[in-house]
């Protein structure tokens, strides 16, 4: 008696799921279970052993169902535990282990076992995404590679195996999430389950304001991190409004605009200036691609009444930016900032004088390898310092792979939550270019699991419509050819009619 019945999809039986039988799964799981009772005999600790039996039971029901193991971890993006593991294991930095990061390592092997019984092993869907992504991080490992080699001072191994690891784990969640999904139907239940995880994190960020300076994300080990809560909100809002801006119906506008609303209120309260402008221009993005005047209408609006209508917390924070009496003066130009502001013009600083002083072959083509220097404040400088001229035009190479498929996507597909997904991830895309500019978004977890989920989600809807477009074609040929056939005949019988 086989395990698995239905016949749809990975997971789901595009090869019969009768050659994983039942006995063979329930023996597997008996004999994890056999192991996590001999391990909590032996180490005797409690959270290791639940993390393992938890771990255990989304491998399997990966390994039954692909996509519930996704819904498991679009859950855990946000609502997992961190630990702090300090900096016996990662070198310089803290390292920060989020139960996600086991799940998405957990699941992929669930995933891999999945496609070898079914006989299939393509890690990618087809898109032009898999490019960028290969030559960005083949430049990484390069670079990498060439820093162990030259034993570069500021370089650490093992901070530059952790973030490397981190980096996978992205791709590891692109390839799962455009495995799991196979029509917009798994698509819409992903979007619904992504966004329902929004408003208990909004709802968590409601609850913490006037309890903490800024709103942050839940869960956060080694100090509050409002930057990463405000590229996540980005993401979240302009998702809802790439989705309202399709929907037919009223009643779908009122739950993505309330969704889009209730995220926004908390947004507020992060204060990052970096997120402020990244929405900015990820909305007007949509109002652009979408041509809704509303949406457009809408947006002036709220610029124009933000001195009045905005909490007097947000006011001072971009008031704060210009100091006219004390700060840090930009460049000579007379204008001076706050330090935040400052240290993202001094960054660049570095990355000049650091280029300038060295041999150009080396470090201005490759940089210094992934975690040298440790920038924080500026991904572009980063991706610069770490990988070089070289490493700088394969990363711009992939952001320009992701737009042009997004943009695909939302213009080839007949499907208006396909349409809505994919407007919301070439907006989003957009809008975390100029996020990165302050900060290293596209380095972050909390915000990268769920951009490189829309960016699979994307994937998929331009895949179904040229899958739809392709058949399409066949079936108007086919009936054009039917036609020539058979038009002889119907010409002739008339006249051999009595």
């Amino acid at each position: 008696m086989a395990l698995f019945r239905s016949e749809r999809g990975i997971g789901r039986g595009e090869v019969a799921e009768s050659r994983l039988e039942a006995p063979v799964f329930a023996g597997f799981m008996l004999l994890c279970a056999m192991a996590l009772a001999m391990q909590h005999l032996f180490v005797g600790n409690a959270s290791i052993t639940m993390a393992l039996t938890v771990s255990l039971l989304v491998f399997g029901v990966t390994v039954a169902r692909v996509e519930f193991g996704l819904y498991v971890l679009i859950v855990a993006m946000l609502l997992s535990p961190e630990i702090d593991a300090g900096t016996a294991i990662s070198g310089e930095r803290n390292l920060n282990i989020r139960y996600d990061d086991i799940l998405i390592i957990v699941i992929f092997l669930g995933v891999m076992l999945k496609l070898s019984f079914e006989g299939r092993f393509a890690l990618w869907q087809p898109s032009p995404v898999n490019l960028g992504i290969t030559l960005y991080y083949g430049v990484c490992i390069v670079s990498t590679l060439l820093a162990w080699h030259r034993g570069l001072g500021a370089w650490d191994a093992r901070s530059a195996f952790f973030i490397m690891l981190k980096m996978m784990e992205f791709y590891l969640l692109f390839f799962l999430a455009g495995h799991a999904t196979r029509d917009m139907t798994d698509g819409a239940r992903i979007i619904g389950l992504l966004l329902a995880t929004a408003v208990v994190v909004d709802v968590y960020g409601i609850y913490t304001i006037g309890t903490t300076p800024r709103v942050s994300a839940p869960f956060e080990k080694g100090g509050t991190e409002p930057n990463t809560l405000g590229g996540y909100m980005v993401i979240i809002m302009c998702l809802c409004v790439g989705l309202w801006t399709q929907a037919p119906r009223l009643w779908q506008k009122l739950v993505f605009g309330g969704v889009a609303g209730l995220t926004f209120f908390p947004f507020l309260f992060t204060l990052s200036r970096a997120s402020y402008l990244a929405l900015a221009v990820g909305v007007a993005t949509l109002a652009v691609i979408s041509r809704n005047a509303v949406l457009g209408v809408l947006m002036v609006a709220v610029l124009l009444l933000s001195p009045t209508i905005m909490p007097q917390k947000v006011k001072e924070r971009v008031a704060y930016t210009i100091q006219h009496e004390s700060g840090y003066e930009v460049a000579n130009t007379g204008i001076s900032v706050d330090k935040s502001t400052a240290e993202r013009f001094q960054v660049w600083r570095k990355v000049r004088f650091i280029l300038g002083l060295s041999p150009f072959p080396f470090y201005a083509l490759m940089g210094g390898g992934v975690s040298w220097e440790s920038v924080l404040d500026s991904q572009y400088a980063r991706v610069i310092l770490e990988t070089g001229l070289l490493g700088l035009a394969a990363f711009l190479f992939l952001q320009y792979r992701v737009l042009k498929t997004t943009r695909n996507a939302y213009r080839w597909t007949e499907d208006w939550v396909g349409r809505g997904i994919a407007m919301g991830t070439f907006a989003t895309t957009l809008a975390l270019m100029v996020h990165s500019v302050g900060t290293i978004s596209f380095l972050i977890v909390r915000i990268m699991e769920p951009y490189w989920l829309l960016v699979a989600l994307s994937v998929n809807v331009r895949n179904i419509a040229l899958a739809e477009h392709w058949a399409r074609a066949r079936r108007e040929a086919e009936a054009a050819e039917t036609d020539r056939i058979t038009a002889p005949g119907r010409l002739q019988q008339p006249a051999s009619a009595p």
